[in-house]
């Protein structure tokens, strides 16, 4: 995990569908400042307790999960987010990273690593 380095650059607002493939044993998986929906587990509409709104979703091993992911609207490109996993050793397995929200047309001008000591971290 390079707490310098952003992986997503996400417009403030945005709505996008997420696709979580757990290649492992069952783990949760949290996304900050986030709320989703799960649309589908493997293709089959998930059960009634996870339906509503969330922002941790359990995931079953060998799994695909879709997720209607809403984010909020506070934006600070220098500042952060996590989407992770409750597992340390699922670090290297890609289920930790980090993403900013920026204002609606500024993505592609958002630079990707941070610089300078010192950046918040939520």
């Amino acid at each position: 995990m390079d707490m310098t380095r952003i992986d997503e650059v996400v417009p403030a607002g945005a709505r996008e569908v997420w696709e979580v493939d757990n290649i492992t044993f069952s783990h949760n998986f949290h996304i900050h400042e986030v709320v989703f929906r799960v649309l589908d587990i493997d293709g089959e509409r998930p059960p009634e307790h996870l339906r509503g709104p969330k922002d941790t979703v359990y995931v079953p091993g060998k799994t695909k999960v879709r997720l209607a992911v809403e984010f909020g609207r506070h934006t600070d490109p220098r500042t952060p987010y996590m989407y992770h996993c409750h597992i340390l050793k699922h670090e290297d397995k890609g289920m930790m990273g980090q993403f900013v929200i920026v204002p609606p047309g500024t993505e592609n001008s958002t630079p990707r690593t941070l610089t300078g000591a010192g950046h918040t971290h939520h």
